[in-house]
């Protein structure tokens, strides 16, 4: 039976103990998620190496068509490493990957690492642009369909809400691009801007895109803090909070929201792949030269370093999110962190 601590110091002692402990669970999960992360990415880029060598057919062939000797062929397949075994191919693609030397496109001549580099910021601007308008204006938006559940204003936002889930990106960006660029002209109807040249500037190019692809997002988000809310909203705190002279208003942003941001941290996660998808389409809609632009050529050029590599940083981003939402999930409710320790 452990006795209980008799005086002040060992009441003390017996803290720091617990403290110490709790920290050390803390690195522990800390490290079990992030192993998690690694083994997970391992997984992913074997997968996406190895559909991309089941579809059929041989580079080789396919770029230099039917017309090609054998002997042309078998030296593209030495200048590509297509003749080596597939574990070789592999640890050199991924040694290059993280080297920063993955060759060059044999269609493009240009330097593979160094294209996916710059095309990489405008396509994190878009999605991480998007993710960052849909969640805002879901939180506002889901806040206020809750809170006037029960008249015409609520019903109006409900409505709105879905009818921006039917919308598809492609076809938002284009009625913007006629209203807001054709007729207005307070926007560039195409085109990137990069943000060292001129930071307005950029705004302004990736403005548009970002309303098209934060759309549906926005819409899909805001029923689910509308619903996250309305839970929220009959808990004890909250009318334990208005009983002490808070407004309804304020206790729902001060104390409620942070309850209610829960499922929002989770759906803006897994709607990241969606956006990342949806910048494919975008990029092409607006003439912005992102990943989305690049796999297209990609593609066409039959470019499978190109393609594998830029799947791979997708998917990288993916997991990275996956990881920081674990982390997130013991910010907005320490109760999800002891759980996870615990087990």
């Amino acid at each position: 039976m452990i006795q209980k601590p008799t005086n002040l110091s060992s009441m003390q002692s017996t803290s720091r103990r617990f403290f110490r402990s709790h920290k050390v669970q803390q690195l522990r999960g800390f490290i079990s998620q992030f192993f998690v992360l690694l083994l997970s990415a391992l997984i992913g880029s074997l997968v996406v190496f190895a559909l991309l060598r089941l579809l059929g057919g041989d580079v080789a062939y396919i770029l230099l068509g039917n017309e090609a000797t054998q002997d042309q062929v078998n030296s593209l397949r030495s200048e590509l490493g297509l003749d080596r075994a597939w574990f070789v191919q592999y640890f050199d693609w991924i040694k290059g990957f993280f080297t920063g030397d993955l060759g060059t496109s044999f269609s493009g001549s240009y330097g593979i690492f160094d294209q996916i580099g710059q095309r990489l910021i405008p396509t994190l601007l878009l999605a991480f642009g998007s993710l960052f308008v849909s969640i805002s204006l879901a939180l506002i938006l889901g806040t206020y369909a809750a809170m006037n559940a029960d008249n015409a204003k609520g019903v109006v936002t409900d409505i709105v809400s879905q009818v921006g889930t039917a919308i598809p990106a492609f076809w938002a960006g284009l009625i913007l691009v006629v209203v807001f660029s054709v007729s207005f002209g307070w926007f560039p109807a195409g085109g990137y801007v990069p943000i060292q040249e001129d930071f307005w500037g950029s705004l302004r190019s990736i403005f548009l895109p970002i309303v098209a692809l934060s759309l549906g997002i926005t819409s899909v988000t805001t029923r689910f803090v509308r619903s996250a809310m309305l839970d929220v909203l009959n808990e004890d705190y909250i009318r334990t909070a208005m009983a002490k002279g808070c407004t309804r208003k304020r206790a729902v942003f001060v104390h409620g929201l942070r309850n209610a941001s829960i499922p929002v941290v989770t759906v803006g996660a897994l709607q990241l792949g969606n956006l990342l998808a949806g910048t494919i389409v975008i990029e092409s809609v607006f003439v912005i030269p992102g990943l989305g632009q690049l796999l297209l050529t990609a593609v066409n050029g039959r470019e499978v370093i190109v393609v594998q590599s830029i799947v791979l940083v997708i998917l990288l981003i993916i997991l990275v999110m996956n990881f920081m939402l674990d982390i997130a999930y013991g910010l907005l409710d320490p109760r999800i962190r002891e759980r996870s320790l615990i087990h």
